[in-house]
């Protein structure tokens, strides 16, 4: 027998069962109170006969309703019921928002708004265990390029802080690693002081940075999140001056390295293709995203067609057909930017 609660504001005497469920840093109280602000917030507690097995967040802005179980396998029938609920509840809401699903809904007035995949490494016992694992070249590039840095900078120094370790100047200086690493790759950059604060403060709770310093300033570094026992990674970025040394997978896998001396489980890497990721060995898991209407009407229609003529404009974009291009534009906005 299931029953459903409905109550407003944060659920912070479930923020255990939250983690302990979902393993999304994404969904947790304090990642909510940081980036949701602008939104209202209700809980649902799902219960089978009187255990708790399902706690559904939504929150309501404007029009739209965003469902913030990131990264969960939420049973069809449940969701069905619970985004029934709120519309119910709040006839102002038009149109419910599931982002990031692991679960392919077939839900009545809903359609599917994008798919990516979430790159996870199931981490060994012992970093030996991880070794053996990787391609032979793989293995040789990572210690030819370790051995390389090690001789020219053989005071580097490899930095690991976690929780309240961790300081506002260490996130700084990574995000503005990432923001110089982007631009010269021609990527636009879109993280403000707003987005280093709630990086920041989100980091004294499940925070977990790991750093190179080369003559005492910071040269790589990957912002992490941990909870239980699995690492989400967020961001990670290095000194351009040290390219060629590839300081980015260097960092890696020392993150890789201290998560599994302490006992992690699994490594998220989140969205978006790259060849590290592969070279890592983490494998890609299918999300899904939709958008459930109220009803059948113009708005629902329209959207559907626009999504769908999105779709596949996206799976043009990032076919091989179109890297020459996709090239050509980083290769424009890189030499704007230098200019």
């Amino acid at each position: 027998m299931i029953s459903i609660e409905c109550f407003n504001g944060l659920p912070i005497e479930h923020e255990s069962f939250l983690i302990e469920r979902y393993n999304s840093f994404f969904t947790t109280c304090r990642y909510l109170e940081l980036y949701y602000t602008a939104f209202d917030i209700n809980y649902m507690l799902v219960y089978k006969n009187s255990d708790l097995i399902e706690l559904l967040i939504f929150g309501n802005k404007g029009d739209t309703s965003t469902c913030f179980n990131l990264l969960a396998k939420i049973d069809q029938d449940i969701m069905l019921e619970c985004t029934k609920r709120l519309l119910e509840a709040y006839p102002s809401v038009q149109k419910i928002e599931i982002v990031a699903s692991y679960k392919n809904y077939a839900l009545k007035r809903s359609f599917l708004t994008s798919t990516f995949d979430d790159y996870i490494l199931n981490l060994p016992a012992t970093m030996d265990d991880y070794y053996l694992g990787l391609g032979r070249s793989t293995r040789q590039t990572i210690k030819n390029r370790k051995v390389r840095l090690l001789r020219d900078y053989p005071d580097v120094n490899f930095v690991t802080k976690q929780g309240t370790e961790i300081e506002e100047s260490i996130i700084d200086s990574i995000i503005r690693l990432n923001t110089e690493r982007m631009i010269q790759k021609g990527i636009v950059p879109g993280r403000n002081n707003t987005d280093k604060h709630n990086i920041y403060s989100y980091s004294q709770h499940y925070g977990y940075v790991v750093y190179l310093e080369i003559d005492g300033v910071m040269a790589a570094g990957a912002i992490s999140y941990i909870l239980n026992k699995k690492i989400y990674g967020h961001l990670i970025a290095h000194d351009n001056n040290f390219s060629r040394y590839n300081l980015g997978e260097i960092c890696a896998f020392y993150l890789i390295q201290s998560s599994i001396e302490k006992g992690l489980s699994a490594l998220h890497l989140l969205w978006g293709k790259s060849d590290l990721k592969k070279r890592l060995l983490a494998k890609p898991h299918l999300l899904f995203s939709y958008v459930i209407y109220r009803s059948y009407s113009l708005g629902y229609i329209f959207n559907k067609a626009k999504t769908t003529v999105l779709l596949i404009m996206i799976r043009i974009e990032q076919s091989d057909f179109i890297k020459p291009l996709r090239n050509a534009i980083k290769g424009y906005r890189r030499k704007n930017w230098k200019g």
